[in-house]
């Protein structure tokens, strides 16, 4: 008995159906803003700030991290033009899902009340101002989930103490943040100026200084009359250390004891405040200021290139045609990738292949943590790897899939696919390659081995990024 022959079905029909599905089946609430699309992401954002602040991201976090994919698809359809329509219908799920998410917190509050007021007093410290104690506390709270099975019950004392004492950590580093970082940044730019060499003294001080504040922060946190004053010995030294560095150099040789001499009589004329608040506004000012610098110099060298390149195309009018037609052969430029990729990426993390017109990269070595979608630095650096690569592709569009084994709930490892492979979706897009970015979560509906073996669920765990160029 022969095979029957396969449906085929029009793509365009299969997106149409998806749309659909998805409009029927999932709520949408009502927006204040009406069908005015930034006034909707405003009024989104809001809420999500205060969800956030009432800690509804960790006590409802499925919700939460639903309504989060929406509104971060809503505004992505502002930067890259889509439907009025489109967008207002994603900010409408987005808000359906936040709703959720707080119906679904507030039976779980009573439970979790005493371990969530360490969590506020980090929160209320500053954590959200550091994007590394932003990662930090994600992690504590997966494994706060982890141990109240999704605040279902409550924490055992020996569990409590242990969490409490992290967040009480977490909120001293924190503090430490909030009120060092400037002086640390001023330390560190000195540091890379040669400071040890040029300014030796000052850089002492400055150093020790701040090592004393961070260690007062850490002995009382919420005591800022304790640790304010050596606080302000840090920041005034961190000051002095910039104001010295800076002499030094606009004028190379100065010897660092002149500097000094120069910096206070700047000061007496009132040339230089002494004012230790405005340090953080200064290094901005010296950022902004080199900033400015190379932009005006990527111009000049880019009307150079202009000249140069006109010039070029004068000279080579003839044989130049076939030239640019070779390079813009899409075969060319994926051969040139792939060949990149075998020297830039071992096989054992990734696997680079052509898919008709498409590119894929197959991410084997993401190591997420189990349950996670929480990015590892080791993992972070293959996507800069391959972002370097697609970079290089002129690449129209990039496409992150998440897969992965079949190991728990269909519908778990459905949502921990989407999760990972939106945070891989914002990595890349922080890495600002020029190229649109797309994501999907597959859970393990396209397993590419067998999960009966441990090799093979590892192979399933992937993230493939489908790479499309422009023609």
């Amino acid at each position: 008995m022969s095979k029957p022959k396969k449906l085929i079905i029009p793509l365009w029909f299969v997106m149409i159906v998806v749309m659909l599905a998805g409009c029927t089946s999932l709520r949408k609430a009502e927006l204040s803003a009406g069908n005015d699309p930034e006034k909707a992401i405003a009024e989104l954002t809001e809420i999500m700030k205060m969800a956030q602040q009432d800690q509804i991201d960790v006590l409802a976090d499925e919700e939460f991290m639903q309504g989060s994919i929406y509104l971060s698809d809503a505004k992505r359809g502002i930067k890259e033009g889509d439907l009025n329509e489109t967008i207002i219908n994603n900010a409408a799920v987005a808000k359906a899902f936040f709703e959720d998410a707080r119906k679904t917190a507030e039976p779980r509050k009573a439970s979790a009340r005493r371990i969530l007021e360490a969590r506020a007093s980090a929160l209320g410290a500053g954590v959200r101002k550091s994007p590394a104690l932003v990662e930090n506390m994600m992690v504590i709270d997966e494994d706060l989930k982890n141990a109240t099975k999704r605040f279902s019950r409550r924490l055992p004392a020996k569990k409590f103490s242990e969490f409490q004492k992290k967040y009480l950590i977490l909120e001293t580093n924190a503090v430490q943040f909030s009120e060092l970082n400037s002086a640390k940044q001023a330390i560190k730019q000195a540091f890379n100026d040669n400071a040890d060499d040029l300014a030796p003294k000052s850089l002492q001080t400055a150093q020790l200084d701040y090592e004393a504040a961070m260690n007062m922060i850490a002995q009382s946190p919420r005591s800022p009359d304790l640790y304010k004053k050596s606080v302000d010995s840090a920041l005034a030294s961190a000051t002095q250390l910039y104001d010295v560095m800076n002499i030094i150099m606009d004028a190379k040789g100065t010897p660092e004891n002149i500097a000094v001499q120069i910096v206070k009589q700047k000061r007496k004329l009132g040339e230089l405040s002494s004012n230790v608040g405005k340090l953080e506004q200064n290094l901005k000012s010296a950022e902004q200021t080199l900033q400015e610098k190379e932009g005006a110099l990527k111009q000049k060298d880019s009307v150079l290139k202009e000249k140069d390149s006109e010039l070029k195309k004068k000279e080579d009018v003839l044989k130049s045609h076939e030239e640019q037609l070779a390079r813009a052969s899409t075969q060319v430029r994926f051969q040139q990738a792939m060949d990149d990729a075998r020297q830039m990426i071992p096989a054992s993390d990734a696997l680079v292949y052509q898919q008709g017109n498409k590119l894929v990269f197959r991410l084997k070595r993401m190591n997420f943590r189990t349950g996670t979608s929480i990015i590892p630095e080791f993992s972070k650096l293959l996507l800069d790897k391959v972002d370097s690569i697609i970079k290089k592709l002129d690449a129209e569009k990039v496409t992150v899939q998440g897969h992965t084994d079949s190991v728990g709930s269909e519908l778990v490892n459905k949502r921990l696919s989407q999760e990972r492979a939106l945070s891989v979706a914002n990595y890349l897009y922080a890495l600002k390659g020029g190229y649109k970015i797309q994501y999907a979560g597959f859970g393990e509906a396209h397993p590419i081995a067998s999960n009966e073996t441990s090799d093979g669920r590892a192979t399933n765990r992937r993230v493939d990024l489908v790479v499309s160029v422009k023609q």
